[in-house]
């Protein structure tokens, strides 16, 4: 049994695409139109609609139409489709990092302005270029031992705790770098906040368990394989935050 004709103007009210989107997907391939009536109009069928439907989900998703493409050509298995949203959920949070950089930056330009000071403008500048290059998919390739897959696997139990920690880190790192750059003493205020977020941030993710600690120092101990980008924020955040987090601690023990 032959499946129903659709016409381009039904489709395009059915999708919200227009006539011209429907076209175009058709010259390029993407969609192809199931055939022609008699008098040469374009026509698809409800297999093709169920095509659209994935292409308008991966568009959305912030695919090109040559990926949509390649990807529809594929064998449709779970797996290729669980692989294909992966590698394009890292890519969003690369966007949604690049985002947050700005954000920090900003905040930290505020919190220096409100301290008195005048913000490290061509540092933070440089920070936005060298972090805007940073493709946060490498991490995946690190070998980790079994001790810290472990532990690293008992405090992350997703995607988003894993990059809830990552911008904590890099939001509080950006700052540190910045408040030095600026002339902010570890004492003031402003770095004092900055150890506290620290500590609390190191809390979170280790439970306060010095095992657990030493999962993540190993880690930090091999920025040679770190993005360098990463490297030289945390190389000029380190020195100011061990000073303001030593003040810090001895505030709590008295």
């Amino acid at each position: 049994m032959d499946e129903k004709q659709i016409s381009t103007g039904e489709v395009a009210k059915i999708s919200g695409l227009t006539i011209r989107t429907l076209q175009h997907y058709d010259n390029i391939g993407v969609l192809p139109a199931s055939g022609r009536t008699e008098g040469g109009r374009r026509f698809y069928t409800e297999s093709d609609m169920i095509q659209l439907e994935h292409i308008i989900f991966y568009r959305g998703l912030g695919f090109s139409l040559n990926q949509i493409k390649r990807i529809l050509a594929e064998p449709k298995t779970d797996k290729n489709a669980d692989e294909l949203l992966s590698a394009q959920k890292v890519m969003l949070y690369n966007q949604i990092y690049n985002i947050q950089n700005s954000i920090a930056a900003i905040e930290a330009s505020q919190e220096i302005i409100n301290a008195g000071k005048t913000p490290p403008w061509t540092l933070l500048a440089a920070f936005m270029q060298s972090l805007g290059k940073v493709d946060l998919s490498i991490w995946g390739d690190y070998e980790f031992s079994e001790e810290q897959t472990e532990v690293f696997g008992e405090h992350f139990q997703t995607l988003d705790d894993v990059m809830d920690f990552y911008n904590t880190w890099k939001r509080l790192s950006i700052k540190s770098a910045a408040s030095n750059a600026a002339g902010i003493k570890p004492g003031e205020a402003i770095a004092q906040t900055l150890a506290m977020e620290w500590t609390e941030m190191v809390q979170k993710v280790t439970g306060g368990n010095p095992e657990h600690e030493q999962a993540f120092l190993a880690v930090d101990n091999q920025r040679e394989v770190w993005n360098p980008a990463e490297r030289e924020l945390i190389e000029k955040a380190e020195p100011f935050l061990e000073e303001a987090l030593n003040i810090y601690n001895q505030k709590q023990i008295f």
